[in-house]
């Protein structure tokens, strides 16, 4: 099935605009940031900057909490970027929209990123928000009894892992898992399926970001690849959202069958006719508009 005409359209002016090339990893991050800093922020409720503590220091994080009494459900995201690119403040439309479609609390996390700081850094700094957000839950206007943790892309396989080693971490333990195009199986890079619509993406660049990332770690531990988990039964239910056209899709699928088949459940959400990033593009068209609101309502539902 190929793509609407009117998110067909706005892909291809995207495609036709310059990119960079031999470009740094600081031209990266302004690059991406650039990119996504067009999309707008929309109301999100009361949005306050908050720092928490990580392993290795301070961690930048962004509550989004929506404007109405008592404590609310939350769930503390991690942005993509394939780990090298993204923060906080580059991440903020993304959120924005996910929080005014949920309309429960997030709290955006920064994270380190290699090629400074290789894994397990991002992952242990997830980890540690996780337990930190649970335990001030309350100073927050949080329930602690409605956690969960997200992630886009990268960030989507940092809260699967990070959702697996706090299975048993008693009041931290997330409730739920939002992965939304998530990466979990980085044992190699996928192979890109063919475009139905005859467009041409430029190079990706995800093996170098994986090296980048995993430095020599073996890619097939679970806390690198959550679709290795062995016993995937004791995992949060997931809501796991998919693009149509986009390389990751099988591994989502693949994850989303395995947490089934051992009795989690399971939203599955897929983006027909969508490809990677559309988190990011639902003010420029109507299709990745209507993902993000479905999103939403898997997420409401999920923790109402």
């Amino acid at each position: 099935m190929g793509r609407d005409p009117e998110y067909l359209a706005f892909l291809r002016a995207r495609l036709a605009e310059p990119g960079g090339a031999g470009r740094t990893v600081a031209d990266a991050r302004r690059e991406h940031a650039a990119d996504l800093a067009r999309s707008p922020r929309p109301p999100a409720g009361t949005v306050r900057d908050l720092t928490l503590q990580g392993p290795a220091g301070p961690l930048p994080a962004r509550l989004y909490r929506p404007d109405r009494p008592g404590p609310a459900p939350a769930l503390v995201y991690f942005h993509g970027g394939g780990w090298v690119l993204g923060d906080v403040d580059s991440y903020d439309p993304v959120v924005r929209a996910l929080a005014a479609a949920s309309g429960v609390a997030w709290v955006s996390v920064g994270y380190r990123r290699p090629p400074e700081d290789p894994f397990p850094a991002a992952l242990d700094d997830a980890v540690a928000a996780v337990r930190e957000v649970a335990a001030g839950a309350a100073r927050l206007g949080l329930d602690p009894g409605r956690i969960g943790v997200a992630g886009d892309s990268a960030g989507g396989q940092l809260a699967a892992a990070a959702a697996g080693l706090l299975r048993d971490a008693g009041p931290a333990r997330p409730v739920l898992q939002v992965l939304l195009y998530p990466a979990l199986d980085l044992r190699e890079v996928p192979p890109a399926p063919p475009d139905p619509d005859g467009l041409r993406f430029p190079p990706s660049g995800i093996g170098r970001a994986l090296r980048a990332y995993l430095r020599g770690a073996d890619p097939a531990r679970p806390e690198v690849s959550p679709l290795l988990d062995p016993d995937p039964s004791g995992l949060p239910p997931a809501v796991i959202a998919t693009a149509e056209h986009d390389r990751l899709r099988p591994q989502a699928e693949a994850y989303a069958a395995r947490l089934a088949g051992a009795g989690v459940p399971v939203d599955l959400v897929p983006g027909t006719g969508l490809d990677h990033g559309f988190l990011g593009w639902g003010s420029f068209a109507r299709r990745p508009a209507e993902a993000v609101a479905r999103i939403g309502a898997a997420v409401r539902d999920a923790l109402a």
